[in-house]
Formats: C-alpha cells, structure tokens, sequence
C-alpha cells in the first residue's frame, strides 16, 4: 500500500476489527487498548495494516494500482486500440437507434413498447427498466451497534432515552419527546428509522439513560460470558434490553434457545456484572 495517508473512516475501520478481535479472545486488555490508540492516530494505510496483521478475520488491505516505465508503452497502445473500438462501436450504435427509431414511428404505438426487428420478426423492447434498490440492515454487532448510536445522535439530536432493546435484525427504543411533560415516541431501526408510535406518557420509575455511557466492548464481552456461564444449550443471543427500572441503569443480556430454555444476566452501562440469572432446568 505504500505510505498511502488514512482517512477517518480508514482508522475507523480497523479500530472495529480490533475491538472485534478482543471481544472473541485474540486480544488481551492491554494488547486492545494499545492497538486502538494507535489505530485512531495512525497516518498512513501500512501503519494501520501492521496493527491488524497478525488478527483473524481483519481488513483485506486495498492495494494502490501503479503504472510502471515498462507497461506504459503496451499501455498507451492498448488505449489507442481501445479508442478506435468505441468509435467504430458508438458509430454502429447510433445507426441501429436510427433504424429502430424509423421503425417504431411507422408500426409502433405510443402506448406499447418500441420494437426492433431481428431476423424479419419485431422484438419488443421493455420501456422500463425496474431498479433495485441497495437495502441497510441491522445485525447485532459491535460495528452495527456503533452504527445505530451515531445514527441516533444525528436523527435526534442527542443520545438521551427511556429504554432500548437490541434484537438480532433490529433496535427498538423509546425517544424521549421534549416538553414540560415527560414523554416518548416508540422508533424502530434496522437500517433506516420508522416510527412505531405517537406520543405517549412515561409511566413507572423509568429515568433518561445517556446512550453515551454504554460501554460497547464490555457488552460484547458480557455476552460472550452470558453464552457460557447461564447454562442454556446451545444457546444464542435473543435481546439486550437498557432501562433504568432499578436503582441504577442496567443492561440485560437474554440467552435463549429453541426449547424456550434461557437466562440471563444483568449489568451496568459501564459493563459490571451485578447478577447472573442461569437457567434452572
């Protein structure tokens, strides 16, 4: 890659492999908190690539095309070649459309599709062609999760909730409504925001959470843990639900599976473990 200089979305990038890297076991504390460090202030592609290059699963680094003396000749022929083609090709191009043209004005319809004639017989041609649209989506990962708060933040101009659950496809969360009464409107995200619900009256001992303060490398940990330790067979993350429904905010991690066995286990934003609720069966 050369000494290539690295964007913010370049460092951002592999910071999100590095924490990735720690919430499996590759990386130890000391080891992810130095690498990241070094990621956010690293100026060049090759710096961020040797932080990441003993990691699984890390970033296929994009390598710069250069031109060297020896092909510029070859290359500047070909470009010739290549020139002479599109004008032969264009030349072709713009005699069908003349004939199609001339074509469609006497058999065609304006309210049918045009037709061209292939071998004797009129083809028709489709008027429309029907665009498919590039779709977001949410998973549940330590990238996406960062993803949804900053969409957060610039949908509503701050990171203030009631209460957010996190779903393998999708966040739900409660948006608080400003007004001298405390109320929230129910928005769903999965890639893109949809309101669920108007305006509605905060019952219960609910308090504003800073979305802010949630620790999301600790909560990725704690789920690793919660996999392992509320003994739930084969089981697989079905929600993390944030409220402030106790004496502090906290965060539960539900572990389920398909015989409606589960368990879970509850936290602080800051990721502490306050109390493990295993299954059981």
């Amino acid at each position: 890659m050369g000494g290539f200089r690295a964007k913010d979305a370049d460092r951002e990038r592999y910071v999100d492999i590095i924490e990735a890297a720690y919430v499996d076991g590759q990386l130890g504390e000391q080891d992810r908190e130095l690498r990241v460090s070094r990621a956010l202030t690293a100026q060049t592609l090759d710096e961020l690539d040797a932080l990441t290059r003993d990691l699984q699963d890390r970033p296929v680094p994009v390598a710069a095309r250069v031109d060297t003396p020896s092909a510029a000749a070859p290359r500047a022929a070909k470009l010739v070649v290549g020139g002479a083609f599109a004008v032969i090709t264009v030349a072709v191009l713009l005699i069908f459309g003349a004939v199609g043209l001339a074509l469609f004005s006497v058999t065609g319809e304006s309210d049918e599709s045009p037709a061209v004639v292939i071998s004797g017989e009129a083809v028709p041609v489709p008027a429309e062609v029907d665009v498919v649209e590039e779709q977001q989506s949410f998973a549940m990962t330590a990238p996406e999760v960062r993803r949804f708060v900053r969409a957060y933040e610039r949908e509503f101009g701050t990171l203030d909730v009631y209460d957010v659950g996190f779903y393998p496809t999708r966040v739900g969360v409660q948006v608080p409504v400003r007004g001298s009464r405390p109320r929230f409107e129910r928005w769903t995200w999965d890639g893109e925001w949809t309101q669920d619900t108007e305006a509605a009256a905060v019952r219960g001992p609910g308090e504003v959470i800073d979305l802010g303060a949630l620790d999301l490398r600790r909560l990725f940990a704690n789920i690793a843990t919660a996999r392992k330790t509320l003994r739930v067979e084969r089981g697989r993350l079905t929600h993390v639900l944030v409220n402030d429904w106790s004496e502090v905010p906290t965060v539960n991690i539900y572990i389920g599976n398909r015989f409606d066995e589960s368990g879970y286990l509850k936290t602080t934003l800051s990721g502490e473990v306050l109390r493990s609720f295993p299954h059981d069966g």
